[in-house]
């Protein structure tokens, strides 16, 4: 019965599959079609180019010049065979490790956060027969990009050795059960945490880490320039190789794909066993387990909840241990700020998207304590770009604080979704809902970009005044980008969004993408103007057309932000509930 109820459920999801993919936008489908299409074309692309590097460096020429040049410098290799040995298993263990990884939350998502889990688990199929269709089908995916990508490169290793077709049909069965390692360990940690939390949070600490990871891998592609000189030794070969370790699983897989090319079948029979029978028995252990585990994990999502907080003492304020530096505002407000603060830090999803600004300040602080900071103005410079001490550094402090208040104030109301009803008919006018949400939105530009700067000046040996300015005209143009962002968010929101990523209409991004070079152009331009003017005037007169430049950059930023509030104000009444 139980492999009946596989087929059915299996043969349901791929109709349901083809049934969204041709009834659904046609906008998305050139996208996919465009993916696979790229996909297909760099599979013969990785075969050819990994049966040329291989047949090479097997070429008797090249030996013969790697030996003679091992002979000149003792810590040169003077065989490239043990290299070659250990190069499919090597291959495995990165496979494996980014496996390890993404099967976390693919089998999350796909085990407890399927919209038809709820009706599957109480159809007359065996509770097995679930778990096996949404076991496979989290990991169809990473399946398709072995078999896509890792494949030919297999293949085409095995073509340059001079494999036969032994060694081809071993390949396929290896990438069939390298995911069933990671995925089983995934899926037996993924029912042991769904008992303690709740689905979606570990699915936010899952995106939190992934976000980690990705922004590691940038960090690493902007400083592999400067570290490739010190790792390109043959220390580092010899320490590649010993990388691949007895008691890893891709070591046994590689090893009896090389057993198998070479006609060596007792290493290949024991190492191909050994990884065979791991993979099955983790997959194994995941089914019999599944029965009672993925029930009562799924059971308990709808009773778990987060540890009981403690009350709040009657009458006393939201906003009560707050700094006295946002006392002045209204309380209307201030109660705003309060709820977006406390609500963004609830949810990890939204720290994510701090993880990438917080990193790009990280790395621009590392390249510049590490004697590459940006390009001084040249002797021969104009006078306004030495007055100004320079672009670069503020451009840098400037794109870091408006990716955090990208971060922090999100879409605007946008983010309120389907609970902006609450605040609709609560007795705050729209000006004190913008005003609140305007705060966070600005704070970046005051707190993180006033530190960046007078570190920056601290090391280069910035004047006093040059900061000054700078500082001036971060906090100037940080106002009237936030506002306007504010603003325009208020006027065209979308408050039926499912997903996160659906907040942000067309139209505010249309709109924010034309306006913010243009608004930074005029402002930057009057101060730079007023500077390079002032400069070639001396006295008074010089004095005054800075501050001319000044004032008119301060009137155009009033002007955005009033502007800002009133469509923004316009935006929140028109909108009904």
């Amino acid at each position: 019965m139980m492999p009946q109820a596989i087929w059915v459920l299996a043969r349901a999801r791929a109709q349901i599959w083809r049934n969204t993919f041709w009834r659904g936008r046609l906008g998305s489908k050139p996208g996919l079609i465009a993916l696979a299409a790229l996909i297909t074309l760099a599979a013969p692309g990785l075969y050819n180019f990994t049966h040329f590097v291989i047949s090479g460096l097997r070429d008797p020429e090249f030996i013969a010049m790697l030996q003679q040049a091992a002979a000149e410098s003792p810590d040169l290799p003077d065989d490239p065979t043990p290299l070659l040995a250990a190069l499919p298993g090597l291959v495995l263990l990165v496979a494996l490790s980014l496996l390890i990884f993404s099967s976390f939350s693919s089998l999350l998502a796909s085990l407890y956060l399927s919209g038809d889990l709820d009706m599957l688990l109480v159809a007359p199929v065996p509770m097995r027969a679930v778990f096996v269709v949404k076991f496979f089908g989290g990991l169809l995916p990473q399946y398709a990009l072995l078999f896509a990508l890792l494949g030919p490169v297999l293949l085409g290793y095995g073509q340059g050795m001079g494999y036969g077709p032994g060694y081809h049909l071993c390949a396929v069965l290896a990438l069939a059960l390298l995911p069933l390692l990671p995925a089983g360990l995934g899926a037996l940690l993924v029912m042991a945490v769904v008992r303690v939390l709740p689905a979606h949070r570990a699915r936010e600490i899952v995106s939190v880490l992934g976000g980690l990871i990705a922004v590691a891998f940038y960090v690493l592609s902007q400083l592999i320039d400067t570290w490739i000189p010190e790792v390109a030794t043959p220390d580092t070969l010899t320490a590649l190789l010993r990388a691949e370790l007895p008691v890893l699983p891709s070591t046994w897989a590689g090893r009896a794909l090389v057993a198998v090319g070479e006609g060596r079948l007792a290493p290949a029979l024991f190492y191909g066993g050994l990884f065979a029978t791991l993979s099955i028995a983790v997959f194994a252990a995941c089914l019999v387990l599944a029965e009672r585990l993925y029930y009562t994990g799924w059971s308990n999502l709808a009773i778990q909840g987060g540890r009981p907080r403690r009350p709040r003492r009657a009458g006393q304020p939201v906003t009560d241990h707050w700094p006295r530096v946002v006392a002045p505002l209204p309380p209307e407000a201030r109660a705003i700020l309060a709820k977006d603060v406390r609500l963004f830090f609830r949810d990890l999803s939204n720290l994510q998207a701090l993880i990438f600004p917080i990193a790009f300040a990280l790395l621009w602080f590392y390249q510049l304590l590490a004697g590459r900071p940006d390009r001084e103005a040249a002797p021969d410079a104009p006078a306004w770009l030495t007055e100004m001490g320079g672009f670069g550094a503020i451009a840098i402090v400037f794109f870091i604080c408006l990716s955090l208040s990208s971060a922090l104030a999100g879409t605007g109301v946008s983010r309120e979704g389907r609970t902006f009803w609450i605040l609709k008919i609560a007795p705050i006018s729209p000006l004190s809902i913008l005003l609140g949400k305007l705060i966070l939105a600005y704070l970046p530009f005051p707190t993180a970009g006033s530190f960046f700067l007078v570190v920056f000046a601290l090391v280069q040996g910035v004047e006093l005044l040059t900061l000054a300015r700078q500082w001036a005209l971060l906090l100037l143009a940080g106002l009237g980008c936030a506002a306007f962002g504010i603003g325009l968010g208020a006027a065209f929101p979308r408050l039926n969004w499912e997903n996160p990523k659906q907040q942000r209409t067309w139209q505010s991004g249309c709109l924010g993408t034309l306006f913010y070079p243009l608004y930074l152009a005029i402002v930057v331009g009057l101060v730079v103007g007023a500077a390079g003017l002032g400069a070639r005037l001396e006295g008074a007169v010089g004095l005054g057309v800075r501050l001319a430049g000044w004032t008119g950059a301060a009137l155009v930023t009033a002007g955005v932000v009033w502007l800002s509030a009133l469509i923004g104000a316009r935006g929140l009444e028109r909108i009904e509930v």
